[in-house]
């Protein structure tokens, strides 16, 4: 049955690779593709397996965040694996580039779209030695492709929803085929391993592991003595300062409603906008705001501004770090929360919403331990108000987010070891 179900993926993708062709050629985010030829010889794996390193320790992940978390388990697999080349493939261009900073990439490509022929062709073109799978990038055909070859696949980092689970089950003797072939896995947390464990993943060769992401976690943030010549050029060196971070639409709206409140008591406000191709979108609902704000691309803020958009890249930690209170987005929309660890780790009381799903484990041990605060649209404005007038509860609440950002870090080492035992029961 699982064969046959992947056989019907594959007579769909013809109508589904429309539809996504058509929603990509009416999205207003369509400038952002810059290179289409060549991402078009990547998408249809055209390359020649002169353009791909051979025997490589392949990773797949999706964007940006993922290849950023995997860095530190890349050096390791150098050392595991000496003289294999590191490829990575990602879902996105941004992924790409960020994957080409990495000097221990070999080769950063993305990925083939997932139709059988085009992933045979990829693997067997770059004739990989291993394929991670990072978190939940589980495409079928690839797997399919790769166990065919005989190629060890692993998960790496993995995750999956209560709501993608139930996505999976619908069609679990694709999943339960594909799973049952995993060489190794190793999973985020209890709740992920059950649903796996559900869809034919083997208990024995798996171990939860906990979040790689958390081990890049810093509390140095590289760009504090910009930020602080920011607060001091916005003259607010002796105000309380609320950073927003990755907002979506709901949420800034929700922060500028807010706003005239939050003003009254001398609270400035910093947001980070998730997408800072909205920045014309912004900047109109500013606008309509009877109080001053800046863009921080453009510079020459109002002397009595109130709120600043940082509509640049590369801030944000360095924002969380300077300022006295913060909340994480893509969390009061249903997005399943942001990276809730990243204003912990540097000491800040943590304001986010119930959609948390992404991050589950995070949100819970920062609530219970207390540096941690659950809101929503009716108390976003009152909580922010009761926090910054009492700083000696902020202040102990700031000391246990941290304590318990430094609680999560080592997955890793984990994921290292899982890997080398692997790798001595089956040389």
């Amino acid at each position: 049955m699982g064969h046959i179900l992947l056989v019907l993926t594959n007579l769909a993708f013809p109508f589904a690779a429309l539809g996504v062709l058509l929603g990509f050629v009416f999205s207003p985010r369509r400038r952002v593709l810059k290179h289409l030829k060549q991402e078009l010889k990547e998408r249809f794996a055209l390359e020649s397996a002169g353009d791909i390193p051979q025997k490589a320790i392949w990773l797949h992940c999706a964007s940006v965040g993922e290849v950023k978390s995997i860095s530190g388990l890349i050096k390791e697999l150098k050392h595991i694996y000496r003289r294999k080349p590191i490829l990575i493939t990602t879902s996105t261009a941004a992924g790409q580039a960020e994957a080409q900073k990495n000097p221990d990439i070999t080769k950063a490509l993305l990925v083939p779209l997932d139709f059988y022929p085009f992933a045979r062709r990829f693997i067997q073109r770059a004739n990989p030695h291993r394929l991670l799978v990072v978190e939940r990038e589980i495409w079928p055909n690839m797997l399919a492709a790769a166990q065919k070859a005989g190629v060890p696949v692993f998960l790496i980092n993995a995750r999956i929803s209560a709501k993608s689970a139930r996505g999976y089950r619908l069609v679990k003797p694709l999943f339960s085929m594909l799973f049952k072939k995993i060489s190794l896995a190793a999973i985020q947390d209890e709740n992920s391993a059950r649903r796996y464990f559900s869809l034919g993943l083997a208990q024995e060769i798996t171990a939860v592991s906990g979040n790689i992401k958390y081990d890049t976690l810093s509390d140095e943030a590289p760009k504090r003595a910009e930020v602080q010549k920011l607060v001091k050029q916005l003259g607010w060196e002796k105000d309380f300062i609320f950073i927003c971070g990755s907002t979506h639409p709901k949420e800034e709206e929700l922060i500028l409603d807010a706003l005239p409140a939050w003003a009254e008591q001398g609270i400035k406000v910093i947001f980070a906008p998730r997408h800072l191709e909205r920045k014309e979108e912004i900047k109109a609902a500013l606008q309509a705001r009877p109080l001053a704000y800046g863009m921080l691309s453009e510079g020459n803020f109002p002397t009595n501004c109130a709120v600043l958009c940082a509509d640049t890249m590369g801030l944000l930690a360095s924002l969380y770090a300077c300022g006295n209170l913060a909340f994480v987005g893509g969390s009061i929309v249903p997005r399943g929360a942001h990276n809730l660890l990243e204003p912990a780790i540097l000491g800040k009381t943590v304001l986010f919403g119930k959609s948390f799903f992404n991050t589950p484990d995070t949100a819970q041990a920062l609530i219970t331990n207390g540096g941690g605060v659950l809101v929503d649209e009716t108390t976003l404005q009152e909580t922010v108000l009761r926090l910054s007038k009492n700083l000696a509860v902020l202040d102990n609440m700031a000391a246990k987010a941290r304590q318990t950002a430094l609680s999560f870090k080592g997955a890793t080492e984990k994921i290292k070891n899982r890997v080398m035992e692997y790798e001595r029961k089956t040389a």
